[in-house]
């Protein structure tokens, strides 16, 4: 009989010492290990508990912190899961955890009753009720877990900041997604639109480094894996987001200017920016001129009331500003106790009068032309200096050129929305700009037109907060923007994407993680086990009922997604699922589903709200979380839903450097071309793109005005092994190349990384149940990632069951046959018609 020790140990992995038991021949020990069962695919792991009693003697006692005693405090924590070892003949047979569950006493203590609980895998056991904001985050380098220091991050420029990821070294990466209506009125983007994501393989780490272990894999550390991102819920905490600042209200109409140009008149009105003045005499032939005036504001409307009882307007609100001199009346002023991106927005009726008696001019000329433009400005100089301003966005209705007939009463109203993010300092100025623009020079003659320019009532200006961030902008806790899970979905999230496998050194703390395909070694490395046969006990060939006819991978079904829910309902295949039905009798009719336990898939498509019109032809591929459906066609701006940054779970791959084209046209992908950086002659650009699938990429030109022509490129990424698509559907996408006839075949995850299981398991669907004679030798040594040669044949090891490591007796053991087959060559791709998606 072995010597069976039970060795239990603190949290800090100091001995405590070993557990007496009643005897090594009477204690009820039996082990089971398993790694992956093939009934299963969301299996990884091989967990189990066994219950016993042990003695209530001095050393047990004192090992359990006298916790038998009434009234005695549990200080050492014995009545948690401490650590412990099961060894026998001194050789390490489980890691797992015991729990005190009951004591037994009469006048005295008699015994302890004890769960063990074990799992090949310790550290999974460790994450199973871990959540993910229990990780922390820094954004300096530090040298381990236990020494980050919480810092926090400053919302970079995106378009130039794009690193790659570095151990140990936390960083944020910001490519194009869009989560609802734009914060720019116009077809392109600003800072807001570039929401911030972390590396997964940085979250990877950080689970694996806090419970102590490191991770050995060729695939996680390669480019693929590396440039794996997810979205954060990127939203500014509420108790710092005040989106009710009130507003200026212009109360009544107001005469900003009358001119007679039938007299010898000026024009210079006291409200006009910069005290324009133009002389139009008898004689005026000045052509076009402009005046621009200031929206009146005489009323403070709204001005940041109370919610929940407490004052909203710390951060900043609507004040009417003092009346600038040169008689511009008062604007909007921005008060916050710091920078801030702000949101600002406004709403303008220009009306303009004119009368004209008959005409008649020897040149024959029978009507003048005019209009109105309206703009927002931000003062940029001193109170006085009304010449200074920027222009911070203009209106959305077109300025409509008006012909004034001589003959006639003319009246026209312009109606104008405005608005637009800018960022904003303490005390900054605001103010709505309204241009009366003349267009022709018919003022000459006898009998000219007097002209009445009028800002109707209820015109206003106003300003709130965003709840996204800005530029410059310090972001804080990181780790309460993680998308909410466990860590254990996190990594069976990534497991069941990739068809990961696991092999757990417990020794030196490290676990050897690959793909399917990869995380076994060779037949040169098999372990013999032929002579370990129990031929006495029967062996049998166990069908695999648990796999159905119509194996279905997919994501986590993604709650409020609009055009997910869209695309699933119009489609026989969910987006980014991989269906396929057996027609070859193996199976059982019915459906065996992959489900992912944390990630969700992501809708991308071509953005036409985000187009730069001077170089950009086609909008660009981007990530879209939308709450409700909205039109995805390639033409027009189209109007999104408003901003909604509770996406969940989202992964993408990062990548850059590759154009899209359209009718054989190329043009580029993203997205500041008048951005040049780093005194390069081309716009840093290339780096602030991520997809779920991305297609129609060209290499890269080396000219911006010239670029190459149909020099279409699938682009791929190495992941440790082989050069793979960018693709994380688990189908096959085929699209149109655009540029050509033909199509193009990115192969998913199904193909890449279950396809070899599958096509092993069609070849003989069962499982092997023997019993072979196992030593504590062989179990001490036991790695998963070793296939067992028995008479010629390869098999890999499913499970071990109870093997009993104090009794001479053969183990049952679960082997499935092992075939060097290739991937599959089944062909059920979906179709993707890149001008006519089935949405």
């Amino acid at each position: 009989m072995a010597e069976i020790r039970v060795e239990l140990r603190d949290f800090t992995d100091s001995i405590l010492g070993n557990l007496d038991i009643t005897s090594s021949d009477d204690f009820p020990l039996s082990l089971n290990y398993q790694n992956f069962d093939i009934r299963d695919f969301n299996s990884r792991s091989g967990s189990f508990s066994k219950t016993f009693k042990v003695p209530a003697t001095r050393n047990n006692n004192k090992l359990f912190n006298h916790i038998y005693k009434d009234g005695n405090i549990d200080s050492k924590n014995v009545l948690k899961d401490l650590p412990s070892t099961i060894y026998a003949d001194h050789l390490p047979i489980m890691n797992g955890k015991l729990r005190v569950t009951q004591i037994y006493k009469n006048t005295d203590v008699l015994e302890y009753e004890c769960l063990f609980l074990a799992d090949n895998m310790d550290w999974a056991d460790k994450i199973k009720n871990a959540d993910l904001d229990e990780l922390r985050f820094s954004s300096t380098y530090y040298s381990s877990y236990e020494n980050i220091s919480s810092s926090s991050w400053v919302f970079e420029n995106p378009r130039t900041t794009y690193p790659a990821y570095t151990f140990n070294h936390d960083k944020l990466v910001y490519p194009l997604l869009t989560v609802g209506e734009g914060d720019n009125t116009t077809d392109s983007t600003l800072d807001s639109d570039f929401v911030p994501c972390v590396y997964i393989k940085n979250v990877w780490d950080k689970i694996f480094q806090a419970q102590g272990y490191t991770v050995s894999s060729t695939f996680c550390n390669s480019d693929f894996f590396k440039n794996l991102i997810m979205p954060l819920i990127f939203k500014k905490p509420t108790d710092v987001t005040d989106v009710s600042f009130g507003k200026v209200l212009q109360s009544a109409d107001e005469e900003l200017v009358e001119f007679d140009t039938a007299v010898n008149t000026s024009v210079n009105d006291n409200r006009s920016l910069g005290n324009q003045s133009y002389t139009l005499s008898l004689g005026y032939t000045g052509g076009d001129f402009t005046l621009p005036f200031i929206v009146s504001a005489d009323t403070l409307t709204d001005d940041a009331p109370s919610q929940a009882g407490e004052d909203t307007d710390d951060y900043g609100n609507a004040q009417l500003g003092a009346e600038h001199t040169g008689g511009i009346k008062n604007g909007l002023v921005v008060s916050s106790q710091g920078s801030g991106l702000f949101n600002i927005k406004g709403s303008v009726t220009v009306e303009v009068e004119t009368d004209g008696a008959s005409f008649a001019s020897a040149l024959g000329l029978s009507f003048t032309q005019y209009k109105a433009v309206a703009s927002i400005i931000k003062f940029t100089g001193a109170d006085d200096d009304t010449n200074s301003f920027d222009v911070v966005a203009t209106g959305t209705t077109d300025a409509t050129t008006i012909n004034h007939v001589y003959a006639s009463t003319n009246e026209h109203q312009f109606n104008f929305q405005l608005e637009s993010p800018v960022e904003a300092a303490q005390n900054d100025k605001f103010a709505i700009k309204v241009d009366f623009v003349h267009i022709n020079t018919p003022l000459q003659g006898a009998e000219r037109p007097k002209i009445k320019f009028i800002t109707k009532a209820q015109s206003y200006l106003q300003i709130e907060q965003t709840s996204a961030y800005f530029n410059g902008e310090e972001i804080k806790n990181i780790h309460n923007m993680l998308p909410k899970g466990k860590q254990s979905d996190f990594v069976k999230g990534l497991a069941q994407m990739f068809n990961l496998q696991f092999e757990t050194d417990p020794i030196s703390k490290t676990v050897y993680v690959e793909p399917y395909d990869h995380f076994y070694e060779s037949t040169s490395n098999a372990v013999n086990w032929t002579e370990k046969v129990d031929y006495s006990k029967e062996i049998k060939d166990e069908f695999l009922f648990d796999i159905k006819s119509k194996l279905i991978f997919k994501y986590k079904d993604a709650s409020g997604d609009g055009l997910l829910d869209k695309y699933n309902k119009r489609n026989a295949v969910d987006w980014g699922s991989y269906e396929e039905t057996d027609t070859s009798g193996k199976f059982q009719t019915g459906e065996y589903k992959v489900e992912n336990s944390y990630f969700s898939p992501t809708f991308n498509w071509y953005e036409p709200n985000y187009i730069y019109n001077n170089h950009i032809e086609r909008s660009p591929l981007v990530p879209m979380y939308f709450s409700d459906d909205t039109d995805i066609s390639l033409t027009g701006a189209i109007e999104r839903p408003e901003k909604e940054f509770e996406i969940g779970a989202r992964i993408l791959l990062k990548d850059g450097g590759y154009y899209s084209s359209f009718n054989g046209k190329r043009q580029w992908q993203y997205y500041d071309p008048d951005n040049l950086a780093g005194g390069n002659s081309l716009p840093d650009y290339s780096w602030n793109k991520a997809s779920f699938i991305a297609f129609d990429n060209l290499i890269s030109s080396t000219s911006q005005s010239t670029p190459a022509i149909n020099t279409l490129s699938q682009a791929t990424i190495s992941n440790g092994y082989e050069n793979v698509d960018y693709n994380l559907s688990f189908s096959d996408i085929n699209h149109d190349t655009v540029i050509s006839s033909s199509q193009q075949k990115l192969r998913g995850l199904f193909y890449n990384y279950y396809s070899k299981m599958i096509a092993q398991l069609k070849q003989n669907p069962r499982v092997k149940v023997l019993y072979l004679n196992l030593s504590k030798l062989d179990i001490s040594k036991l790695d998963f990632r070793k296939l067992i040669f028995i008479d010629g044949s390869y098999y890999r090891l499913n499970k071990i069951i109870d093997f009993k490591p104090h009794d001479k007796q053969s183990t049952k053991v679960e082997l499935q046959e092992y075939f060097l087959l290739g991937k599959s060559d089944i062909d059920t791709t979906v179709d993707i018609d890149v001008e006519n998606l089935n949405m």
